[in-house]
């Protein structure tokens, strides 16, 4: 049986990928303690029936929420600075409800993991 994470990220695959869903899903949804799939459908609704001033609000906020869980990782898991931001910018794209983010966050998920950067 699939989590609700795991049927979301099925549904806006657009091409094969190794993992199913990327490390970050996971520490995004400890930090904000909300599955990512409601959060990204959330976020996607609104951001497609926005308007132009509205979007540029939207996009400030995710800056600011990217940022937050920059510092999370660092000071709550150990991140080295470099993997917390490249974890965190991962995640902008699909916190703005962009398709292209699932493959944003893998790609960054497996450079991340081939090269062992992981929390000290």
């Amino acid at each position: 049986m699939q989590t609700k994470t795991e049927e979301f990220t099925a549904q806006i695959k657009t091409q094969e990928t190794p993992k199913a869903q990327p490390r970050v899903f996971a520490l995004y949804e400890e930090y904000s303690q909300k599955p990512i799939a409601e959060t990204i459908k959330t976020r996607r609704d609104v951001y497609e029936k926005a308007d132009t001033p509205t979007r540029r609000e939207i996009e400030t906020e995710v800056e600011i929420e990217v940022e937050n869980f920059h510092i999370w990782l660092e000071l709550k898991k150990n991140f080295e600075p470099f993997a917390a931001h490249y974890y965190s910018v991962s995640l902008k794209s699909l916190l703005l409800g962009l398709s292209v983010g699932l493959q944003i966050a893998q790609f960054f998920d497996s450079v991340l993991e081939k090269f062992e950067i992981l929390p000290s």
